[in-house]
């Protein structure tokens, strides 16, 4: 009975989602709506949107499981919260401020009128974004999947069609439009079970301090399962059982990257009020605060279960959500399965319309393609089809692929925007052919890692590899920037930049 009830509370999600999108696609009557959404929404809807978009299914299923694997490394990442509200203070302005000057609908826009329709920065960027995004939504394809795949014991395959499927059909009708709209629905599921999972973890461990009192008396734990897990005093130190340098990477990575996020960047142009721009990034701050919170407490209500004994060790530590929200009860294990499917359905239809928008609109017109934007809309819905079905397959068949494309999307992303609008946007002596060096250089290092074995050298081998992609992509686009000459800049860059 109680697994058909999560199946009902995830079905009735999915439908109200559909519902949603069918709703929006009167609305995505241009290629301007279509495409970006541009300056309809109010904060609530952008923050939440926006929200839902980066708090993916990793944060949910991933962060937990790595707390109980690590200790408090990946308990960094919550202070990412305010990476949101960094990013509203210093891009919003001038990134909603380009659809004053033009018309905006993609980040390939912002990219033609910063550096004057350049066809080969757009171009570069364009396969950068588009490799990270085809990662990311792969990826929450294969979390969602998997859930329902295991909720009601049919093979992936179906699972993945029966429900992106249908996301793929929402999403390709209305697109961005209800792309936003059934995202901040699905974000506002989120922010709910976040709130009732940490009222949960209160009532069932206490607090924290009963919880490092527990994980701190028992080294070791030994299940009737077979399974055992090492604890001890050390487990929840500051750095848990990963090194200073890495965790302090996990607070940095998402503090920085998230200023360069296409589910970040995109927003900032659909607010439909410009002076909105603070309180959309107080409303994205504050409720992915309470969802990256909600992913530390279940983690650390998890080891609180297994050091009091009153569950096993778990086998695989990314059960922490499954098995913490189990042991809360009914209520906690609807609100858990829920946002779980509801953060996969998010990410994907948000990272679905970007790489789409990217193959059929952006790219086409780097390469000189010329496609009427009258049948823009029909084209993008195609490659969107198309998108959709190859991810749900490779995310099925291929979960080795897909581990190695979740692990590079979020840098490769942040390395491939940051030279174009971070330094773009901010610094008024960023030339073309800056920006151009930086870009290749962030594609040709992204792509190696995934095709061969290359990692970087000492003393660059300890850091992430994209971590040291991203401050080489920088660091050339600057230099280069300054030993080439000044370019003007056009009327319509000079009054952003002048902002």
């Amino acid at each position: 009975m109680d697994t058909a009830l999560i199946i009902l509370f995830c079905a009735l999600m999915i439908g109200v989602s559909f519902a949603i999108g069918l709703w929006s696609k009167k609305k995505a009557n241009t290629a301007q709506a279509y495409f970006g959404g541009t300056a309809m929404f109010g904060p609530l809807a952008v923050g939440l949107s926006s929200m839902a978009g980066v708090a993916s299914a990793f944060a949910l299923v991933g962060v937990p499981g790595l707390i109980y694997n690590t200790g408090n490394a990946m308990a960094f990442w919550m202070l990412g919260s305010s990476a949101f509200a960094a990013s509203y203070i210093i891009l919003g302005k001038k990134v909603r401020a380009m659809a004053e000057v033009a018309e905006i609908s993609s980040l390939g826009d912002i990219c033609d009128v910063r550096f004057n329709h350049n066809r080969i920065i757009k171009a570069l960027m364009s396969i950068i974004i588009c490799l990270g995004c085809v990662g990311y939504l792969a990826a929450q394809i294969a979390a969602g999947t998997a859930l329902v795949a295991n909720l009601i014991d049919i093979p992936p395959i179906v699972a993945g069609i029966v429900v992106f499927g249908l996301l793929t059909v929402y999403t390709a009708l209305s697109g961005e439009v209800g792309g936003l709209l059934s995202q901040a629905f699905q974000g506002a599921v989120m922010v709910v079970a976040g709130v009732v999972l940490t009222i949960a973890f209160f009532a069932v461990t206490g607090g924290f301090g009963n919880v490092l009192e527990a994980v701190a008396a028992n080294p070791e734990v030994v299940g009737a399962n077979g399974v055992t897990k090492a604890l001890g005093p050390d487990f929840l130190n500051a750095w848990g059982k990963l090194p200073g340098s890495t965790s302090l990477t996990w607070m940095l990575i998402p503090l920085l990257g998230c200023v360069g996020q296409p589910q970040v960047l995109t927003r900032m142009y659909a607010v439909k009020d410009p002076r909105d721009l603070p309180k959309t990034g107080l409303v994205t701050g504050v409720t992915h605060a309470i969802v990256s919170f909600v992913c530390v407490v279940i983690a650390y209500g998890a080891l609180y279960l297994v050091a009091t004994g009153a569950i096993d060790p778990l086998a695989s530590a990314d059960d922490a959500i499954y098995a913490f929200s189990g042991y809360c009860g009914l209520w906690a294990q609807l609100l858990a399965y829920s946002a779980i499917l509801a953060a996969a359905l998010s990410s994907a239809s948000m990272f679905l319309t970007s790489s789409s928008t990217l193959l059929s609109k952006d790219l086409p017109s780097a390469l000189g393609i010329k496609i009427a934007p009258e049948k823009q809309i029909s084209v993008s819905r195609v490659f969107m089809v198309i998108l959709g079905i190859v991810a749900i397959v490779v995310s099925v068949f291929s979960s080795e692929l897909v581990g190695i494309l979740g692990t590079f999307g979020w840098g490769t992303l942040v390395s491939g925007t940051f030279p174009v609008f971070i330094v773009g946007l901010l610094w008024e002596r960023c030339n073309e052919k800056g920006v151009m060096v930086g870009l290749a250089y962030s594609v040709i290092f992204n792509i190696l890692p995934l095709v061969t074995s290359f990692t970087y050298p000492a003393p660059f081998s300890s850091l992430y590899g994209y971590f040291v992609t991203t401050a080489i992509a920088i660091t050339l686009t600057v230099v280069v920037s300054l030993v080439t000459p000044k370019q003007e800049l056009n009327a319509a860059s000079k009054a952003v930049l002048d902002l």
